[in-house]
């Protein structure tokens, strides 16, 4: 018993210190999302701003917008009422959300309180959280997860810079992608492939491509940068590791030139405005996901979340209007690399 407890303090002492870090901190990467360099293609829209729609399906539901809640926390002491914020805003702005990674609940380090939001956004795509190692645990582990929050799917991070960065990082990868095909054989839930902010690679996406994958999130580097956060956690140096990954632009882009059209392409990684997602959305993303602005506005209010997800819809509106798109389907493609201009 002992044990467990100084367990789940340890869980909880990390989980709030990454919290601390992303709000007291400058987290994002050295390295551009590459979104900067695109320009969305204008037109003249013959139709009325009111009929511009923002709404996308996923995972059965309505979304009032293609946003996810990216997975943030889970197990420590401020992680509860963070995602209740986070859930409750959500119900309220019609986005998905994933909680952050259920391995310290699932290890018994953490309860399972700060994970089972349902009750504060009953009617919103949930994700569960889990790592790619955790399907050597087998199809029941992944189960438990999924099923022990009320979830409408399972997103797997996979982390390969991260875990070796990590005082106590798993680094054998070994038949890794076996254990997940394996595993995910008459899986009764979608399951997701995520990056936590260096891209995913293009082989992973490749293999997913081909498999009952339900699609990906990219989460490409220029966001939430985990090197350096981890290099303040251990006070080391981990500066040269930093730019190490695909930008989110070109992540996207990747992904979209392997994904069957009935996956999910979710573009992660560094978006910060309605325009970005916009941008993501013309290079081909069915969604978009976001984790470091929607944690620091959680960490003060519900009605910030709202404020700043109504904010986000209001500027993807304008990049819709500006590209003659009454629906968000209709962005794609709109997008060019303007040439340099020469005086």
């Amino acid at each position: 018993m002992i044990g467990v407890e100084k367990g789940a303090w340890r869980e909880a002492a990390v989980k709030d210190a990454h919290i601390e870090i992303c709000l007291a901190h400058d987290v994002e990467s050295p390295a551009a999302t590459g979104l900067d360099g695109l320009a969305l293609v204008g037109g003249l829209p013959d139709f009325s701003v009111s009929d511009i729609d923002t709404n996308v399906r996923f995972l059965g539901k309505t979304l009032a917008l293609p946003l996810i809640v990216a997975p943030i926390t889970g197990g420590g002491s401020r992680s509860l009422q963070i995602n209740r914020n986070l859930a409750t805003a959500a119900a309220v702005c019609r986005i998905g959300m994933a909680v952050g990674s259920q391995r310290p609940m699932m290890e018994k380090a953490a309860g399972a309180e700060s994970y089972r939001v349902r009750e504060w956004a009953p009617d919103i795509p949930l994700l569960a959280n889990l790592g790619l190692l955790h399907a050597r645990n087998g199809r029941d582990y992944l189960l438990e997860a999924v099923e022990s929050i009320g979830a409408d799917a399972l997103m797997l991070y996979v982390n390969p810079l991260h875990e070796i960065l990590q005082a106590d990082g798993r680094t054998d990868f070994a038949r890794a992608l076996d254990a997940l095909e394996e595993a995910v054989e008459g899986f009764p839930y979608p399951v997701f492939l995520k990056e936590v902010g260096c891209g995913l690679p293009e082989p992973v996406v490749r293999w997913a491509s081909a498999r009952k994958i339900a699609g990906v999130d990219v989460a490409g580097l220029g966001g939430t940068n985990w090197p350096r956060i981890e290099g303040l956690m251990q006070g080391k140096d981990f500066s040269p590791y930093e730019r190490l990954g695909t930008c989110t632009r070109d992540a996207i882009a990747g992904a979209r030139k392997w994904l069957r059209r009935d996956q999910y392409l979710i573009a992660g990684g560094g978006l910060r405005t309605g325009v970005d997602m916009a941008k993501a959305l013309a290079l081909g993303a069915t969604l978009t996901s976001m984790a470091l602005p929607l944690l620091r506005w959680a960490s003060v209010s519900t009605a910030r979340v709202v404020e700043g997800v109504a904010r986000l819809k209001e500027e993807l509106t304008v990049a819709l209007w500006f590209t003659a798109s009454k629906r968000v389907g209709e962005i794609e493609g709109k997008v060019c690399s303007p040439l340099p201009f020469f005086s």
